[in-house]
């Protein structure tokens, strides 16, 4: 996968952590919830982390590759964790480049109007 697809999925997992839907009939006072925990995470409070792992080539590349990822996500709001295959397999901790920021996240994808 090239580096622009990459950054732009895991923006799309921004994205869908952020998606509200409405809930309620129509002439009601309705409310809104995040789809993810109602209908993915059920029992979950917060948003899953997600886990990148780089690998197919030599190491210095992928080092390259990671830290171009984490300047292309700079600034999003769940949580990212990324290593490479090698790192991992040496039992190296992963790299957090991604936080997790519901308020930041509602901010950016405002509640969707009444019906």
């Amino acid at each position: 996968m090239s580096q622009v697809r990459l950054a732009g999925e895991v923006w799309d997992y921004e994205r869908y952590a952020g998606h509200r839907v409405w809930e309620g009939a129509r002439g009601t006072i309705g409310t809104t919830y995040p789809f993810w925990q109602r209908h993915r995470c059920t029992r979950s409070q917060t948003f899953p982390r997600l886990h990148v792992v780089l690998a197919g080539k030599e190491e210095h590349l992928l080092d390259n590759r990671l830290q171009a990822l984490a300047a292309d996500v700079k600034g999003i709001a769940v949580a990212v964790w990324v290593n490479t295959l090698p790192r991992l397999q040496r039992g190296e901790p992963w790299y957090e480049i991604g936080v997790d920021d519901p308020d930041r996240r509602r901010q950016r994808y405002p509640e969707p109007p009444g019906r």
